[in-house]
């Protein structure tokens, strides 16, 4: 046991409690219906992939995980599941501001801890990680969660205080500004490529992508309010690596990565330009079937081509997986 076990388990055992769950931040109930998250993209909750992936990548780069373990943003559960079987250390706290995603993912563990963690479930605010004790976590994971959070750097800031030296900020599957404004490009070719073919977009159609370009523009700018946008920013590799680096953290950038794809056995397989792209359109900007029937049709020598120029490493950088170390001697 190390010393840090103890005091985290008085910390945890005597925070306050809501209808089962602990509460460190007030419940606030997600934008739209949480138990249709899922259906929405096609996917499972459960994947263990995700989470046995994250904590092979940390036994790779060496990173301390003898200590507690904190998820922000937990959701549905898709790195939970993972996470809960596979880390090593002694607690495990998945934490999200709705109770409803809560409680889908506490309903994945109806027999309690699934590995050598102690499991428990908490309700957190991200802007209200400050309230943690210092250098109290081995980890700190997240997935598709940055970019909701309004206040970047102090959130930087205050996961370095919170991580243990030798301990790691995780993050995963996170908008990258490059990537982000080359989809909005392509897109603004959908339009001229199919009227070069005979055919019209539909108002629906047109409405879809302009919603689209509109939307990656929304995230791009920096000038503009966004404190009530669900998802609000994208990033740069070289921004986020300044960031931690002030913070007494290192970068390292793994590009159009998951955390499953470390899972053994080590086999990745990264999303090329084309996958990402109409994966996007399809299951996050909910294009219509026939629509995207039509752009895969009519945009396939477009996208052939950044396939091919990408055929032997990943690219060009649209996400990916963000490991942020604390230096052991801090």
């Amino acid at each position: 046991m190390t010393t840090s076990q103890p005091s985290f388990r008085n910390w945890i055992e005597n925070l306050p409690k809501w209808h089962g769950l602990v509460r460190i931040s007030p419940e606030r109930a997600y934008a739209h219906a949480e138990d249709q998250y899922d259906a929405q993209y096609g996917v499972s909750a459960r994947e263990p992939e995700e989470g046995q992936g994250l904590c092979a990548l940390l036994q790779q780069n060496q990173v301390d995980t003898t200590g507690p373990a904190l998820e922000i943003g937990c959701g549905t559960g898709r790195l939970t599941y993972g996470l809960a079987h596979h880390y090593p250390g002694s607690d495990f706290v998945a934490t999200d501001p709705s109770p409803a995603f809560l409680r889908l993912t506490a309903s994945q563990f109806p027999d309690g801890p699934a590995g050598p963690a102690r499991l428990h479930f908490a309700l957190l605010n991200a802007d209200d990680l400050g309230q943690l004790p210092p250098d109290m976590f081995s980890l700190i994971a997240m997935r598709s969660t940055l970019h909701h959070i309004l206040e970047v750097e102090p959130f930087i800031a205050a996961c370095a205080r919170t991580l243990r030296p030798g301990g790691a900020l995780a993050m995963g599957a996170e908008p990258l500004e490059s990537g982000y404004l080359l989809m909005a490009a392509v897109a603004q070719s959908i339009g001229p490529t199919l009227k070069a073919a005979g055919i019209a977009l539909t108002p629906r159609w047109r409405r879809q992508l302009d919603d689209f370009t509109a939307t990656v523009k929304f995230y791009c700018r920096r000038d503009l309010v966004k404190d009530t946008a669900e998802d609000k920013h994208l990033f740069t590799t070289h921004e986020l690596a300044d960031l931690g680096r002030r913070h007494g953290l290192q970068l390292r950038y793994f590009p159009n990565a998951t955390f499953s794809d470390y899972a053994p056995p080590f086999a990745p397989e990264f999303e090329g330009f084309s996958v990402f792209f109409l994966n996007y359109l399809q299951f996050c900007m909910q294009f219509d079937a026939d629509f995207m029937d039509l752009i895969r049709e009519h945009l396939r020598d477009q996208l052939k081509y950044f396939d091919e120029c990408y055929s032997s490493h990943p690219g060009p950088a649209i996400t990916g997986v963000f490991l942020f170390q604390k230096d052991a001697r801090s």
